[in-house]
Formats: structure tokens, C-alpha cells, sequence
């Protein structure tokens, strides 16, 4: 008799079956692992952008505007850095864009948007102190995170559950 080496092809699909059962259970626990991931990754995306908005500022002894993307109150499109030139409104050159926030989290803003956008001073002051809340959609990690804009500019970060 001789004896049989490897495995037969109803072992092989049987392993596969399981290898499959096991993929289906863990793919959407990771992907709630990198969306979590990207939340950490865009607070310091944010703060850096206002570190160079205040930077730019105080550099050109001229008001920076940062605005968002996206309508109303979001900021998750991204969002521009301008030098603001004149008065009015359109009287902007822009300095830097940032793209669409990866994951889709929820990034909005009670006080800044498009008609109330966040001006830095030419001494590195905001001229309206206000805050944005940063978290995934339908705050599944129970997680949310606050960005104050103090008047010095800076951002003050915190962390509180979603309500």
C-alpha cells in the first residue's frame, strides 16, 4: 500500500471554508481599528495646520484665514490656509489646502465656518475664540475629541465621551 502525501482536495476546501469564516470575523474589527488610527492621525494634522497659520501670520504681519471645504460647519472636506489682502472677502491669496479627512470621521465646528471662518492675527492672536469636536460616525468607540481655540492661537485638546 502506499502511503499518501499532502492533502486532499475535500481537506484543502474544508481549510479554506474556515480561513474564510475567520477573514469575515475579523475584517470589521480591524476596520474600526484604522478608523480609530486615523482619528489620532488628524488632531496633530489640525494642530500643525494652525501652528502655520499663526506661524505665516506673525511672519507677514498680515491676518491668516483658515476656512473649510465642505458646507455649513464641516471641516472633514479639508480646509484652506489664506493670506487675507484686502476687506473683502474674495480678497484672499491662499497659502495651503488640505484634503478630505481619511476614514470619514466627523470633524465640525459650532463657531467657524465658510461666513465665520478662523482668522489668525498678525500677532498670532485668533480673533474669535471657538472649538471644533472630532470623532467617527455614530461615536462607536464612545470617544470624542475637542479643540479649543484659545486667544493666544493654540489649540487646547481634550478628550470626553460622546454624549
Amino acid at each position: 500500500m502506499k502511503k499518501q502525501i499532502g492533502m486532499t482536495l475535500i481537506e484543502l476546501m474544508v481549510a479554506i471554508v474556515i480561513l474564510a469564516i475567520m477573514a469575515s470575523v475579523a475584517v470589521p474589527s480591524m476596520k474600526s481599528f484604522f478608523d480609530r488610527n486615523n482619528l489620532k492621525v488628524v488632531g496633530p494634522i489640525f494642530e500643525k495646520s494652525l501652528q502655520l497659520a499663526r506661524s505665516e501670520a506673525i511672519q507677514r504681519s498680515q491676518t491668516v484665514r483658515l476656512t473649510p471645504k465642505g458646507n455649513g460647519k464641516d471641516w472633514s472636506q479639508g480646509w484652506n490656509i489664506s493670506l487675507v489682502t484686502g476687506p473683502n472677502p474674495a480678497d484672499v491669496q491662499l497659502i495651503r489646502t488640505f484634503d478630505p479627512l481619511p476614514g470619514n470621521p466627523a470633524f465640525v465646528s459650532d463657531t467657524y465656518d465658510a461666513t465665520t471662518p478662523l482668522d489668525i492675527l498678525p500677532n498670532g492672536q485668533a480673533s474669535l475664540i471657538g472649538g471644533f469636536t472630532l470623532n467617527l460616525s455614530g461615536c462607536p468607540d464612545d470617544k470624542m475629541y475637542n479643540y479649543n481655540v484659545l486667544l493666544s492661537g493654540i489649540l487646547n485638546r481634550s478628550v470626553t465621551a460622546c454624549p
